[in-house]
C-alpha cells in the first residue's frame, strides 16, 4: 500500500502520506478510508503529503471527490493542506482538485513546502 494515515497533534490533524505511484482504484480506496476516518473522529484539519507521490487519476474522478465528501458527512469546516509533489508530477490534477474543492465550499490549499502546509493547517 503506497499510502498511510495517522492522527497527529493530539488527534486534531489527520495526516495522509502518499509515496510512490497510485492509480484510480488506489486513490479511491485511500479517499474512502481517510474520509471515513475524518468523519468518524470529526477532525477538521488534514494534511495530505504528496511530496513523493505520483498520482494518475482521470480528471472526472477528481471532479467527483467533493460529492463523495458531502455524501460521507465531511464537514465544510475541514481545512486540508496538500503538499505538492517535489517533481511537479501532474501538477494540473492538484490545481484542479484545489479549484473543485474550493468551488464546492471546502477549504483546500496547495503548498510547495511541508512546513508552510503544517503552519497553515495548525493556524486555520
Amino acid at each position: 500500500m503506497p499510502w498511510s494515515m495517522e492522527f497527529t497533534d493530539e488527534g486534531r490533524i489527520l495526516k495522509v502520506l502518499i509515496q510512490g505511484h497510485m492509480s484510480g482504484p488506489e486513490v479511491s480506496e485511500m479517499t474512502r478510508e481517510s474520509v471515513a476516518a475524518a468523519a468518524k473522529t470529526q477532525v477538521t484539519r488534514i494534511v495530505l503529503d504528496c511530496a513523493d507521490a505520483k498520482i494518475d487519476v482521470p480528471i472526472l474522478d477528481v471532479y467527483k471527490l467533493p460529492d463523495l465528501y458531502s455524501a460521507r458527512g465531511v464537514s465544510r469546516q475541514v481545512h486540508a493542506a496538500v503538499i505538492m509533489p517535489r517533481e511537479g508530477y501532474r501538477r494540473d490534477i492538484y490545481e484542479f482538485y484545489e479549484d473543485v474543492c474550493r468551488n464546492r465550499g471546502y477549504f483546500v490549499r496547495l503548498f510547495e513546502q511541508e512546513e508552510d502546509a503544517w503552519n497553515w493547517v495548525r493556524e486555520s
